[in-house]
């Protein structure tokens, strides 16, 4: 009997590493390790009803597909943003906001993260003050 709490402590050990691992997010595999070792777990004479399961597994579907969603959006807004003039805000060393004004040349979308050019300057899709409409070019007749 002592060795199986040895063997589940460690399972849940490597849950916890493997989740940890994946920049703190639970994938549809993290919560299948965690309903087996839930399941290994359990008191016999009281059991887990199985509509709990579902329940569990509803509401993780639910934030996946949230996050899911999130991450489509910041995408979606911020290739909206190309051709856009936008105002950024730059945090100098002493604390006080420098304002750059630019036209967005392009996105950079990496590892979750998005970043717009500017300038030929990178900057966080965070650090946006304020964004105009595209600015209309002259075409001369």
């Amino acid at each position: 009997m002592v060795i199986d709490a040895i063997n589940s402590t460690q399972s849940a050990a490597t849950t916890n590493s493997t989740a940890k691992t994946s920049n703190s997010t639970l994938a549809m595999d993290d919560f299948f390790k965690l309903m087996v070792a839930q399941l290994q777990n359990q008191d016999m004479n009281n059991p887990v009803d199985s509509t709990e399961y579902t329940s569990q597994m509803a509401q993780f579907s639910m934030v996946q597909a949230l996050a899911d969603l999130s991450e489509a959006s910041k995408t979606s807004y911020s290739v909206s943003l190309i051709g856009k003039e936008v105002t950024l805000a730059q945090t100098k060393d002493d604390g006080s906001i420098n304002t750059i004004t630019g036209t967005v040349d392009g996105v950079n979308l990496y590892n979750g993260d998005a970043e717009i050019l500017v300038n030929g300057v990178k900057y966080p899709i965070s650090s946006i003050m304020e964004v105009n409409k595209e600015k209309e070019s002259l075409t001369v007749a």
